[in-house]
């Protein structure tokens, strides 16, 4: 089993879509491996690897298969909703052609979980909370 840092992988996968990240895009902060420190205005995600797939795709040793969690925050429910929704389309769309994720190749992404809304309002923050879910199989 050869592991690869997939958190990163598929950060700078989610910021290099155009479509997705970017100002006036639903994501429009990107995606961090912490909160970023002003998140200004505009939708974020904040990744982590929460473990792996429960089954195996093949039987290669090379594949690693990261299940990472999305959790998505922004200044209004509604657009704390449209980021996780365009998010959880990005990764849904991973079941066709192979993509770069830097050093790494996605092969394919499986078993997605949300959008999920996980609290109202994080008084803290001041934001609202999103979860999506997904194992990706990296090669």
């Amino acid at each position: 089993m050869a592991y690869v840092v997939a958190v990163t992988a598929v950060r700078n996968w989610i910021n290099s879509l155009d479509t997705l990240v970017g100002a006036g895009r639903p994501l429009a902060l990107g995606a961090f491996r912490q909160h970023p420190r002003s998140p200004g205005h505009g939708a974020y995600a904040l990744l982590s690897r929460i473990g792996r797939a429960t089954g195996d795709l093949v039987a290669e040793d090379t594949i690693d298969s990261p299940r990472i969690s999305a959790s998505i925050f922004a200044g209004t429910d509604e657009a704390a909703e449209i980021a996780a929704v365009a998010y959880a389309n990005a990764v849904d769309a991973l079941r066709g052609t192979p993509a770069a994720m830097g050093d790494t190749r996605c092969l394919v992404a499986d078993d997605l979980a949300g959008p999920l809304l996980v609290d109202n309002h994080d008084s803290d923050r001041e934001q609202y909370h999103y979860v999506v879910d997904a194992s990706f199989f990296l090669l």
